[in-house]
């Protein structure tokens, strides 16, 4: 367990870049697969890339990433493909694209929903190392076993109140069409 607690640990430092501190520059696609590695490679656990090519144009394709302009990124590009990445590994890509238009609606533009976004992932990491009155074990069983059910089943009931939000506000915009 000292090997688990040494990466909680690690995770306290962890920072997601704020929408003003991603580059103003234009990005071609190596430059914007790079900073997405770069952002995300220290929470990344995979021995998959963080994002390929192909994914890139697949969100384009399908509406989740606007259409670069003159084969060039944005930092809001960069800022949506971030949040995208992270949502990918819970929720689906339809659900990914309700939550994104529900939260850059709601927040008042993609600025504020990302910063919104990365306060709360960060939030959501750390207090992984701080459940239990500070403890990463729960004090009636110490086993990394009990840990894997626990974090497992925080996940589907997380995955699920997700599902419930997302599905009250599509109803909600469907109401108001």
């Amino acid at each position: 367990m000292d090997e688990l607690q040494t990466w909680l640990d690690n995770m306290e430092n962890y920072h997601l870049p704020r929408f003003e501190e991603l580059p103003e520059l234009d990005l071609y696609r190596d430059q914007l697969l790079t900073l997405v590695d770069k952002y995300i490679g220290p929470v990344w656990l995979e021995n998959s890339p963080v994002v390929t090519t192909s994914m890139v144009n697949n969100y384009v394709k399908n509406g989740l990433l606007p259409h670069p302009e003159k084969k060039r990124y944005t930092r809001e590009h960069l800022a949506y493909l971030i949040a995208i990445t992270f949502l990918k590994q819970v929720v689906s890509i339809n659900d990914i694209q309700e939550g994104l238009e529900v939260q850059t609606r709601s927040k008042g533009g993609i600025a504020k929903a990302y910063d919104f976004f990365c306060d709360k992932q960060e939030l959501a990491l750390k207090m992984l190392n701080h459940r239990e009155e500070g403890q990463v074990l729960s004090e009636k069983d110490q086993s990394s076993a009990y840990l894997l059910v626990e974090m497992v089943t925080m996940a589907f009931a997380t995955k699920l109140i997700t599902k419930k939000i997302l599905m009250i506000e599509t109803n909600n915009l469907d109401e108001k069409s």
